[in-house]
């Protein structure tokens, strides 16, 4: 005990800092593992630890190499909790092998090839810098990537003229058909959430639960070749951040009180859209497990992996990322911090093939495909 407590107490000032430090940090990486079963509307302060799980891994891992180096006997503080959430770890980083080239080149006939982007609107179709239009590229993008379905989320259309988008996924990219719920309208444009599919859509519908503007559900029966399968295409509820809050997260004010303030603002934001998210993961679950077909639910989820709304959604479900996916799975590249938050979910029914997210920096969201089979 004596020989212990010698051993303990040479450690100086610092290490003994850097100890509790990593003993706050382990115990919050543990608890951010509880994000994931943990309602919003029922504690909403344990969605923020969810947020923070791949700075609280960061974080660990740096402790874990310091005590390698200055004494190995508390690097186990940091394994043990990062290995405890070993199977949160698989969610954001994916160890299998590449895309084949021949299967990106020259898609399977048997595969049904699901993409979801979330294009921005397009961003109005301008882009100063270039003289393509984002429309273009983008619309270049999906044509090579050459699916049998698109989700898109914040879709935008002019009703008339070369900019009807509807007709452009027609001419450009063989989507003969659509099914389009705009959350706005007029004589001159529409915006909102837009599935289009290669083949017949024979059924079509909203979730009326939960709309918030551009964040809905919305669904298509599409049949190929005889067999009926379903996709859902999702936008949950985002954080609604405005210019003033990007500002603040990429440029704190280091005024104290506009500091708090702004802090305070964004706290809101983000506990609102926590609560809201997992008010549409449940009605989106109960309508999903009421479906007698095969389907399919992809799109913007505004929500990392470790998040109760993402798994709400994706339990007994295949998670096509954590099938087949890669590295990290990063499909956010705007200004908040980046994670993966589009995801394509399929029911036991389909197998999953291949996997990729497309660093195409048009939205800021990268375009995500998966092929799936059905059994």
């Amino acid at each position: 005990m004596a020989r212990k407590r010698g051993r303990m107490k040479r450690l100086g000032f610092f290490s003994k800092a850097v100890l509790s430090a990593n003993m706050l940090a382990a115990v919050a990486l543990l608890f951010s593992y509880l994000a994931s079963i943990i309602n919003p509307q029922t504690f909403w302060p344990i969605a923020f630890l969810g947020i923070a799980y791949l700075p609280l891994l960061v974080i660990n891992g740096l402790f874990l190499v310091y005590w390698l180096v200055r004494r190995i006997r508390f690097a186990g503080i940091s394994l043990l909790a990062i290995l405890l959430g070993w199977n949160t770890l698989q969610k954001h980083y994916g160890f299998n092998a590449k895309v084949p080239e021949n299967a990106m080149a020259s898609p399977d006939t048997a595969h049904i090839r699901v993409l979801t982007y979330n294009v921005h609107f397009f961003r109005a179709f301008e882009q100063k810098d270039t003289k393509l239009t984002i429309r273009k590229q983008a619309m270049q993008v999906m044509d090579d990537i050459s699916p049998d379905v698109i989700c898109i989320q914040e879709y935008y259309t002019r009703q008339k003229g070369k900019y009807n988008m509807a007709k452009e996924f027609e001419r450009e990219i063989n989507m003969p058909y659509h099914h389009i719920s705009p959350t706005a309208a007029n004589d001159y444009e529409a915006y909102g959430i837009a599935i289009f599919s290669r083949y017949p859509i024979v059924e079509s519908g909203v979730l009326p639960e939960h709309q918030h503007g551009v964040n809905r559900i919305i669904y298509a029966d599409i049949d190929k070749g005889g067999r009926v399968f379903r996709v859902y295409n999702v936008h949950l509820r985002s954080f609604g951040f405005q210019q003033e809050d990007y500002d603040f997260i990429n440029s704190p004010s280091k005024t104290i009180e506009k500091d708090a303030a702004s802090t305070k603002r964004i706290g809101a934001r983000l506990k609102h859209a926590f609560t809201a998210r997992s008010a549409q993961a449940g009605a989106l679950r109960e309508h999903s497990q009421a479906c007698n077909l095969p389907y399919l639910i992809a799109g913007d989820f505004n929500d990392t992996p470790l998040s109760y709304a993402v798994n709400e959604v994706s339990s007994g479900l295949r998670n096509a990322f954590r099938e087949k996916g890669r590295g990290w799975g990063v499909t956010y590249n705007g200004d908040f911090p980046n994670f993966q938050i589009d995801y394509i979910l399929t029911s036991k029914a389909f197998e999953v093939k291949h996997y990729q997210i497309v660093k195409a920096k048009l939205s800021d969201h990268y375009p995500v495909w998966a092929d799936v089979q059905l059994d």
